[in-house]
Order: C-alpha cells, then structure tokens, then sequence
C-alpha cells in the first residue's frame, strides 16, 4: 500500500535560519528555500516590502494584459467588466492581507486603469474629470474605485477582523506583531484620523471595511464639488449624485432586453456625467453655437432626439404597466387638455382607489440656462419643478375617473419625486406579478439606459450631417 507522499519540488521553505536550511535540504534536496522577505503564503505577500513589490508588480502586469484584450470588446462591455471585475476587484485580497497603501506600484496601478479607462471609453480624461470618475457612482463618479483611495481602509478593517482568530492561530509571542495592538498599525490609523479628522469608528463596527472608507469617499466627493468654476459644473455634479442619475453604469449589458449602450452613447453618456469633450464646437441645427460639451442638443427643440428619447421612455413604461398586468395605451383619445394636447399614455384598468393611471412624460434638460438657478440647489430639483407645471397643465382633466401622475427625469438621470415614486409602486407590482425582487431595480436601469440613448441621438441631431443622424436613429431603435 502506497501512503501520502510528499512533493518537495513544490515545497517552500521559509526561514532565514541556515543551520534548518542545510539540514531540511539533506532529506529534501529539491524542496525551495524562500528568504522571510520574499515570503508569498496563498497568494498573499508576507514577508515584506519586497514580497509586496513582486504581488503587485505581477498583478500590474496581468491587468496590462486584460486591458489590451477589454478594447476588442463593446465600449459598454468593456466598460462593465473593467469596473466589476478587472480593476479593484482583482487587487482587493491583496490590499486586505498586506499593508500596500505606502507602495508605489500602487500609484502605476491606478494610473493603468485610467489610461485603460480613457481608450476604451474613447473620452479625454482631465485631472478634474478623473477625479469625479474615482467617485463611487451614489457620490456622482462611474464607480471606478481605485486601489490607492481603498488600501488604506481596506487593511485596517482586515486587521481588526481577523485580531480574534490570530489570538487562537499564533503563539503569544506573535500576536501583537501586524495585529491591532502592534505600532505599525497604529501609525495606520492615526493616518487614517489625519485624512479624514475624525475619530476611529466603534469597535463594533470597526471590521467593516466601509466604515472606513465613506469618510474618504465623502471627502474626495466634496473636494471635486468644491472645484467646480462655474454653476454648469456645479449643476452637473450635483445631478450625478441623485440615486437614479447613475442606474446605466450599474445595468448588465445585455442586447436581448435593450440594456446595451452602442458604442457613441456610451461615449456620450459617460463624457456627459464628467464634463468631458463630446465634440468640436459646431453651428447646431437650430443656428445656435454648440461648444465641445455637446450640450446644446439636449434642450434643442429641432433635435429629432428628444422625440425618439420620449417614445422610448414611454414604450418603457407601457411594457412595465403591462407586465404588471395592467393594460394599457399610448396617446388615449378623449383627453385632451385645454390646448389640444393629449396624456401620453392611461390604463384601462383602475390603478389606485378604484381610478385609472393617466401619464405624462418630460425630459427637462438640467443644463439649460433657464434651469440652472434651481438645478444647483439640489438632485432632482428640476425634475420636480416639471411634474408640478406638468400637474397645472393637467388640473383641467376629470380627476374624478383618473389619477394624473407626472413623470418627469432630467438629462442627466435625476428623477423628479413623483417619478421616484411612482417607479417603486410599478416596481412593487412587477415584483409581485414576477416574484423577482429586482424588478424595480431593473425597470430603472432600463428607463436610465433609454435616457441616455435618446441624449446621445439629441447631441448627434444638432450636426448638419444628415446621414450621420439617419445612421445613429437606426443603432438607436434597434439596439
């Protein structure tokens, strides 16, 4: 009978010790000598900067690698496996299990990913426009966390939540040496209180990692808010942080339920949220002067977009109504306000105290002049004031058959607080009709994506190459 044997071909020996080396090599002459300082156990450097140093210098070198494969790929795939899967996520084990926040492959690491970031978005990124892009996508960013802002938190919660388990692994003499009474890391922390000039958070919550790190992504939101020169920029941060303005970066990419952005919006959508350059500054459609942001298009009433934008939110939410098992039409006949115009859509079947839904649909644009006093005092604010015009408009419809429900998202995501609403009571519906608890949470990633398709086809419209329009109508409608 043949026992357990032993490979040592593929045994590490770490010790600095010579006398154990020579004697371990007698009985084991093939086994692998590893100095302390070079020392890797499952992945994870412990034997110092210089085990450190070769971790992350392999792992700079396979994300080198994934980037030049992630630009063959669609923009808005691309986009999501680098966020989800090839940048932070990757480097976490190690950022967990080593002090690497001091390293300076670190800093080459993040400098990968932005330049990674920026050819396959195909969108410039200044200093400005990466730093909001560092920004967790609830703080107005794309998610796109890097490894420098998360080490430091990172390691510190690690730590404390692995003190108790080391008390039982090591002996006494080594417990106190890289846990939380040792002084390296209380250097980390006090660090860590530097930074963000707060004290260190309960013990009882201590092991979260992002207890330590929303202090910081608070700081570096406010810092890029700060920054903002002008009241269009400071509109603009501010509506990228309404909790609906960013559903398209978090949505699965997927051309069978209409999720997936063509390449041109994604590049849009994206330069949009950041203030990026769009494209050179043209005569618009309208005879207006468009600058590089592109945004003149979103509030232009010749730009064929809004009114594919407009169809698609619609077309939407009839779909969602339907699931729901609420029927359903678009543009009703016999509702009619004052001025002729009629509802975009009601059902015909009552949706609330024994009433039917009549709805209406408006896309104000966050950017336009008139809005920009309102816009900079708060997420949605815009929106919200357009459901209330939108309610005045209606006043004169029989409210005793119908429920009128305003539904108003901004060009930049944000949602008005009767369209929020409104969302989570059709989500609650969907839920229950389907059983998935994600309904609500799918059902705005859709109207975010259509959102952002329909602002794409509103820049493009401002261009006087016909054919140039005509072919993106077409990407549009059929993506």
């Amino acid at each position: 009978m043949i026992g357990l044997t032993l490979n040592d071909s593929k045994c590490e020996l770490i010790t600095s010790d010579q006398t154990v080396v020579d004697a371990l090599c007698n009985l084991l002459p093939s086994v692998v000598h590893v100095s302390p300082c070079d020392a890797v156990v499952l992945g994870s450097p412990v034997g110092g900067n210089n085990a450190i140093d070769t971790v992350l210098g392999n792992k700079l070198v396979e994300f080198q690698r994934l980037a030049d494969r992630l630009k063959m790929l669609n923009t808005h795939d691309s986009f999501y496996l680098l966020k989800n899967c090839f940048s932070l996520p990757k480097m976490m084990y190690i950022l967990r299990s080593a002090p690497c926040h001091h390293n300076s492959l670190i800093q080459q690491y993040d400098i990968t990913i932005r330049n990674t970031l920026q050819s396959v978005l195909n969108v410039a990124l200044s200093d400005e426009a990466w730093d909001q892009a560092k920004l967790p996508v609830k703080h107005g960013g794309l998610g796109i966390i890097t490894a420098s802002d998360v080490a430091l938190p990172a390691f510190i919660a690690s730590v404390i939540a692995s003190a108790e388990l080391s008390l039982q692994i090591l002996p006494p003499s080594l417990t106190n040496i890289g846990g939380v009474n040792d002084n390296e890391f209380r250097q980390y922390v006090e660090q860590w209180q530097l930074i963000t000039k707060t004290t260190p958070p309960d013990v009882s919550i201590a092991a979260s990692q992002k207890v330590w790190s929303s202090p910081l992504q608070s700081i570096a939101a406010e810092t890029v808010l700060s920054a903002a020169n002008n009241q269009k920029s400071q509109a603009r941060l501010i509506a990228a942080s309404a909790p609906s303005s960013g559903a398209f970066l978090q949505t699965i990419p997927m051309t069978s339920v209409g999720t997936r952005l063509d390449n041109t919006s994604m590049r849009i959508a994206v330069a949009l949220r950041l203030g990026s350059q769009i494209c050179v500054p043209h005569k618009c459609v309208c005879g207006a002067a468009v600058d590089s942001s592109g945004t003149n298009g979103l509030s232009c009433r010749k730009s064929a977009g809004r009114i594919a934008r407009h169809t698609a939110i619609n077309g939407i939410i009839k779909a969602a109504l339907t699931a729901a098992e609420i029927r359903c039409r678009l543009e009703p006949q016999g509702l009619a306000r004052d001025d002729g115009k009629r509802p975009d859509g009601v059902t015909s079947m009552p949706w609330r105290d024994g009433r039917c839904l009549m709805w209406d649909v408006t896309c104000p644009d966050t950017l336009a002049a008139s809005y920009l006093d309102k816009a900079v005092t708060g997420p949605g604010v815009v929106a919200t004031d357009a459901e209330m015009r939108k309610r005045h408009k209606y006043s004169t419809v029989n409210d005793i058959a119908y429920i009128f429900q305003p539904i108003a998202i901004e060009t930049l995501g944000a949602f008005g607080e009767a369209a929020m609403d409104f969302i989570s009571d059709l989500g609650r519906k969907l839920k229950t009709v389907s059983q998935d608890t994600r309904a609500h949470m799918f059902l705005l990633q859709r109207l975010s994506v259509a959102m952002q398709r329909g602002n794409a086809a509103c820049v493009l419209g401002t261009l006087a190459d016909n054919d140039i329009t005509a072919e993106f109508f077409v990407l549009f409608y059929f993506s």
